[in-house]
């Protein structure tokens, strides 16, 4: 039996979940793996001398490979870190404050947190091991700057999806071989409620293998659809087909496209005064261009609202679209660079003011000079009078 010498000074009657955790990472991840992760604070907190694998795999009825395979989820999204010894045993896990993980965030833990660890063997080769949790990091960070700001291939850009294919029983060895699809195929059937079919699996891989699904993606495809009540695999695998032809492929763009931004999307309606109904499929559009294909946060986009309205008196998406794309054409990424904007302006138009103003004051003073010169009583001729005075003569 493997176990873990807790170190923490004092003891709590109650474990605290930071709001980082609830926030940023407990909405992407299975319950399983939830679960086990506030049980490993509850345990800090009552500063227990010692615990093991098979403990924690008897409290949630799990196996000894579940729970390692949650240790190894939270080393990925890097809130654990596992050492290992010569014989590839695990050494120790060491639970990463969240505030080194989520640059200023509030209400992050600052603590570190260490559980030694003796006799609990992982599974696999010891420098593969390593090697894939420096890979998995560097995933990580990368899923995490998509999710941060949009990249060229967040942005919605509908592509042809490729053909169902049917997998060979030795490709779906070979898939299931994989450590990331290995553990996408637990979560699959921890969101089902139950062991994955042949078929089941065979449509996993078809999303993660030819549909070209980062795991990520494919684990918040589960969420949703399981969250909206379904869980059969056919409608389970149109939405991810659906999102294929959409051109969606991070966690962020799928959140946009379901309108999981609904709170984003009536600040806007409520910037321009709109409300007792919904956004249209047309406005909704608009919204999710200004989000994703300029990148603008909710800040910009009233700001603009505002904008328009102050110069409309009425609602146009169309002029806040105007707005929003000399802004982006300009490198507007703050409400500051805005203010830069407007002050630049204000200096431009007003040179220009004094510049009309001295071209004016020349005019009127040229104006006023040749009023001068003809300001006498000028006489008029009748030229052919004269002449047939001079002739008659």
């Amino acid at each position: 039996m493997s176990k873990f010498t807790l170190q923490q000074d004092g003891y709590t009657s109650y474990t605290t979940v930071s709001n980082c955790f609830i926030e940023q990472f407990m909405p992407h991840a299975a319950g399983e793996f939830v679960k086990i992760y506030i049980y490993l604070l509850k345990c800090i907190s009552e500063n227990r001398s010692e615990l093991s694998v098979s403990r924690i795999a008897d409290a949630f009825n799990n196996t000894e490979k579940d729970v390692v395979r949650a240790f190894k989820y939270w080393q990925k999204k890097g809130l654990l870190k596992l050492t290992f010894d010569e014989n590839n045993a695990l050494a120790s896990l060491r639970m990463v404050p969240l505030s080194d993980r989520v640059e200023e965030a509030d209400g992050c833990e600052d603590d570190d947190r260490l559980f030694s660890v003796t006799d609990a063997p992982i599974p696999g080769n010891h420098s593969n091991n390593i090697k894939h949790t420096a890979e998995s990091t560097a995933n990580a960070a990368d899923v995490e700057a998509q999710t941060a700001a949009p990249a060229e291939e967040e942005l919605l850009q509908p592509v042809q999806i490729p053909e169902r294919r049917e997998y060979t029983k030795a490709e779906i060895a070979a898939f299931s071989g994989q450590e990331e699809v290995a553990e996408l195929l637990f979560i699959a059937s921890r969101y089902l409620g139950k062991n994955l079919s042949n078929k089941e699996t065979d449509t996993v891989l078809y999303i993660y293998d030819t549909l070209g699904f980062p795991a990520e993606l494919i684990e918040y495809l589960f969420e949703y659809c399981v969250g909206r009540n379904h869980r059969s695999m056919r409608y389970i695998e149109k939405t991810a087909m659906g999102w294929a032809e959409a051109g969606i492929r991070t966690v962020r763009a799928a959140k946009i496209h379901a309108g999981l931004y609904s709170d984003e999307c009536y600040k806007v309606m409520n910037a321009f005064g709109i409300s007792g109904r919904k956004p249209t499929k047309n406005e909704t559009e608009f919204v999710t261009r200004w989000y994703l294909s300029y990148g603008f946060d909710i800040n910009i986009i009233t700001a603009a609202c505002t904008r328009t309205m102050d110069q409309l008196h009425q609602p146009s998406f169309e002029y806040t679209e105007a707005i929003l794309k000399n802004w982006k054409s300009k490198g507007v990424e703050t409400v500051e660079d805005i203010d830069r904007l407007d002050r630049e302006f204000e200096f431009s138009a007003a040179s220009a003011r004094r510049e009309l103003k001295s071209a004016e004051t020349v005019r009127t003073n040229k104006a006023a000079a040749s009023s001068r010169f003809n300001n006498f009583h000028q006489r008029t001729y009748d030229y052919k009078e004269l002449e047939q005075k001079l002739f008659n003569k």
